[in-house]
């Protein structure tokens, strides 16, 4: 009879322990996990970041901020997310908007994808929306290699291709259609 009475004991004792831990779990706070994921093949992250390169001469070339840039060292890249760039020429700055883009730093070649916005204010302005480009600042050369829609004051131009050299201010478009405004009438 005493060991019948030991083992219900036993047995009562860890039930009131399996209950009490299950209890008390309950109770406790979820873990808070965080929102910002950190990859593990990147070898770095900036956030809220301001990138400025310079000519030889000392002048700005161009710069862009981004919310968040990773760098993958496998092939010396960076993924930019959201940037804002903006590419000093001689005369009117441009200004370019995309919600992606990569920096391949060995090649010093910037593309922005997703919705890019390129515009040019001043004397002569320009817009161009396209979803991609590739932005080479030793060549002062931008090229949009996807549907691209050019807006001037008085034209609009859809072309497959276009290439923007800025330094020589010279713009090539391939197999445009274009929408062209008389202000006389």
């Amino acid at each position: 009879m005493k060991l019948r009475l030991l083992i219900l004991v036993t047995i009562i004792g860890f039930a009131a322990v399996a209950v009490g831990w299950v209890y008390e779990r309950s109770l406790r706070a979820p873990e808070e996990k965080s929102d910002l994921v950190i990859r593990n093949d990147i070898d770095y992250f900036l956030t809220n970041m301001n990138y400025r390169a310079l000519t030889i001469e000392g002048k700005l070339d161009f710069q862009f901020h981004t919310p968040r840039l990773e760098h993958f060292p496998h092939n010396d890249v960076s993924r930019i997310e959201v940037p804002s760039m903006q590419i000093e020429t001689d005369t009117d700055p441009w200004l370019v908007d995309s919600l992606a883009g990569e920096y391949q730093h060995a090649n010093n070649l910037l593309r922005l994808t997703q919705q890019v916005v390129m515009q040019r204010r001043g004397e002569s302005p320009m817009q161009i929306y396209t979803e991609s480009i590739r932005f080479e600042p030793d060549r002062e050369l931008v090229t949009a290699e996807s549907d691209t829609l050019i807006v001037i004051p008085k034209a609009r131009i859809r072309a497959d291709y276009a290439e923007f050299d800025l330094a020589r201010k010279i713009y090539t478009f391939t197999r445009t259609r274009s929408v062209y405004k008389n202000e006389s009438s």
